[in-house]
């Protein structure tokens, strides 16, 4: 669920008094080491009500099942592929190319193309149906009261890309919420 500003993942831990999650550096030595670490509690009710409160104002109506996310570097060059791919063609139609650098040209491309689509991240829109809108907050509630845990990791993954931790700014045993940013996933 975090992540250190360090770049690493935080572990969740509950050795001790309270559950917590703390950087997975944490058992370097030298440069390498961050002794960064958050309780787990106040950590985890912020995020909620960051949800809870994007939920409540997001609309899921007539949006297609299923969301996809791709950098516009990756649209871009989706399109002069199947542009090079149209040219290439043309070239083969008109016997300008063998059918063997046809191909093996054709290969390349394609292999360009099934790179960029695996990286493609799909996210289910689906996973908002009755959750999102006025009510969030009770449709939240009734998901921890019958411990839908998947459901709603689910709908985390969803909302955000991740939940960066940085280094306290005071000092005391007070939950900085200043530290905390929450960065969202692009809505479709």
């Amino acid at each position: 669920m975090a992540t250190c500003a360090c770049g690493m993942r935080m572990a969740g831990t509950n050795g001790g008094r309270y559950a917590y999650y703390r950087c997975t550096r944490a058992a370097l030595n030298g440069e390498q080491k961050c002794g960064r670490s958050v309780s787990a509690g106040p950590l985890e009710r912020f995020v909620r009500e960051v949800a809870v409160k994007g939920l409540a104002v997001i609309d899921v109506s007539g949006r297609p099942l299923v969301s996809t996310v791709r950098p516009e570097s990756d649209v871009q060059a989706e399109e002069k592929d199947q542009k090079k791919l149209r040219e290439l063609n043309q070239l083969w139609l008109s016997d300008d190319l063998s059918t063997s650098e046809y191909q093996s040209m054709r290969a390349v491309i394609l292999k360009r193309i099934k790179e960029r689509q695996r990286r493609t991240v799909q996210r289910p829109v689906a996973v908002l149906e009755g959750i999102a809108g006025p009510d969030a907050e009770a449709n939240w509630t009734e998901l921890e009261r019958s411990e839908n845990y998947a459901r709603m990791n689910a709908i985390y993954r969803f909302l955000f890309s991740a939940v960066i931790v940085h280094p306290p700014k005071t000092r005391g045993r007070g939950f900085d919420t200043d530290r905390v940013e929450v960065k969202p996933n692009p809505l479709p």
